[in-house]
């Protein structure tokens, strides 16, 4: 418009002057105002058109949500059960919506098909750089964990993993020891009211210990010990601390003073780290590249076959931060899963019966389990998997981050948003499970003869798409075999007068309360 305004053409030679008398006629009684003079309130509608059908921010969607309060945002408003309060504010906004907690918003997802939908997408692959976890400079630096890079390190893991004999024969034997352990251990307290949580932390870090580092420590190795009550205190401090990164004000200063929860958190950090140093100078030491024995030598010949490469994400800090997500991980939602079946046989004599029942026929009294039994065992595999379903191991999926401006369920997705998926959500929904939800039913998951399992797609306690639990495998050999290796030797019940409580506390996972249980030699 500045060019009409300008046209000599149009205007004459004096089109910089200011001259009215332009704009009326020669007798000077009528204005007289060519076509081409396009008045001020026009222009603005056509440039304010204009913008708004290039932006592509305005054209898309805007999520909706609930309003919070300044500066704490929504928090006040939440509950001791967020997945259940994410979970009813959808009915109010839908499968996805916007929900601010602190200074940080938060895009909630509860419908399966847009996890699924979402999580096969690069583009939500990250992790935020502020999860309660400290991460080393170069993690940080190469993105390993939290960017693209991840999968890389992903496909590289499970490979290894694979020629470790992940999931097959040859780590059953790892765990075989473990559990026979476990049993002498658990043998020791029959007759007496008991809290097995004890027993069955530091055997599932063992597992973990094996794989990385090749090796198992004695239950009463005092190393052993203290990484084990290292990796409890984690597990708390990282509950309590997280509320911090949604202020990341105050999470600095409370660092800078060292102050509260979060500093302990990272001492306890170090402390795994340090041990895992120690791991890695025994394994430089001793490497042999023609003999891989664990994961650890596998990550440091990997290292040095990239040596070269500026670029490169496996470096020695990489490892320290991946081998401790294998530790949080590999060991806390079989722990949980476990606990929770032992209180689901103390609670429901039936289904402890009908689980005995499959392993006296299947396997017999005497032969240790194997990962193979569980084809002719539908009703223990089904037990195993509606557990985790009836309880939600993760009510609350580990948080996501948009690498990229995206699009889901035709909402514009900013780069660097946080992603929360509530699996819960996905486990209570009565239209995919029916009006008995809440009920736990190990039929659900069996055909209707009983003979084979039917898992539903939508029943994911491992997540779904590219950033799924890579230990899923692993995990679901412990489970079976750690739950029939103790069903086959004991009777577990509850404490004359006791009743059990299934009320779940959420830190990572949702665990059961620690409470006494009872055991009988079967034989």
């Amino acid at each position: 418009m500045w060019a009409v305004d300008n046209d000599t053409k149009l205007w004459g030679n004096d089109v910089q002057e200011y001259k009215p008398e332009r704009i009326l006629s020669e007798d000077g009684k009528k204005v007289f105002k060519p076509e081409y003079a396009i008045p001020f309130s026009t222009a603005l509608f056509i440039l304010l058109v204009s913008i708004w059908l290039t932006s592509g921010k305005s054209t898309k969607k805007q999520l909706p949500g609930p309003i919070g309060l300044p500066i704490v945002g929504y928090i006040p408003f939440m509950t001791k059960k967020p997945y259940v309060k994410l979970t009813e504010l959808s009915k109010t906004y839908g499968p996805i919506y916007k929900v601010q907690l602190g200074s940080i918003d938060i895009i909630v997802i509860t419908d399966y098909k847009l996890m699924k939908e979402a999580f096969s997408k690069d583009v939500f692959m990250g992790r935020p750089p502020d999860l309660p976890f400290e991460l080393s400079e170069d993690t940080l630096r190469t993105e390993a964990i939290t960017g693209m890079p991840w999968k890389e390190q992903r496909r590289f893991s499970l490979h290894m993993l694979r020629d470790l004999g992940f999931g097959k024969t040859k780590m059953e034997e790892h765990m075989k020891e473990e559990i026979l352990e476990l049993l002498q251990r658990m043998s020791e307290h029959v007759g007496k009211p008991t809290k097995f949580s004890f027993l069955l932390a530091p055997s599932m870090s063992n597992n973990i210990a094996s794989l990385l580092f090749g090796h198992r420590m004695k239950y009463d190795d005092p190393q052993r010990q203290k990484l084990d009550a290292t990796l409890r205190e984690v597990g708390i401090l990282a509950g309590s601390s997280a509320w911090q990164m949604f202020f990341p004000w105050l999470r600095k200063t409370l660092c800078y003073f060292n102050i509260g929860s979060k500093e302990k958190l990272v001492k306890m950090l170090n402390e795994i780290k340090k041990y895992c140093r120690n791991e890695l100078k025994k394994h430089e030491e001793t490497l042999d590249p023609d003999n891989i024995r664990d994961f650890m030598d596998g990550y440091l010949l990997e290292i040095q076959k990239r040596s070269n490469d500026p670029n490169t994400t496996f470096t020695k800090e990489v490892l320290g931060d991946v081998a401790g997500a294998f530790f949080g991980g590999g060991s806390e939602t079989v722990k949980v899963a476990i606990e929770w079946m032992l209180l689901i046989s103390a609670k429901f004599p039936k289904i402890q019966k009908r689980i005995q029942a499959e392993i006296d026929e299947v396997i017999g009294p005497d032969r240790f389990p194997t990962w193979q039994d569980r084809l002719s065992m539908p009703f223990t595999e089904a037990a195993i998997v509606e557990v985790m379903r009836w309880r939600t191991i993760v009510p609350l999926n580990l948080m996501r981050y948009t690498l990229q401006d995206t699009e889901l369920n035709g909402y514009f997705i900013p780069k660097h948003s946080r992603i929360l998926s509530v699996l819960w959500s996905l486990d209570n929904d009565t239209n995919l499970w029916g009006n008995d939800v809440q009920e736990y039913k190990p039929e659900r998951m069996l055909s209707e003869d009983g003979k084979k399992v039917v898992k539903p797609e939508h029943a994911i306690p491992f997540s779904v798409g590219k950033r799924s639990c890579p230990g899923k495998a692993l995990a679901e050999v412990e489970v079976f075999l750690y739950l029939v290796a103790i069903l086959q030797k004991f009777e577990i019940s509850a404490p004359a007068g006791k009743e059990i409580d299934f009320e779940g506390e959420l830190g990572f996972s949702l665990q059961p309360k620690k409470q006494d249980l009872c055991l009988k030699l079967r034989h």
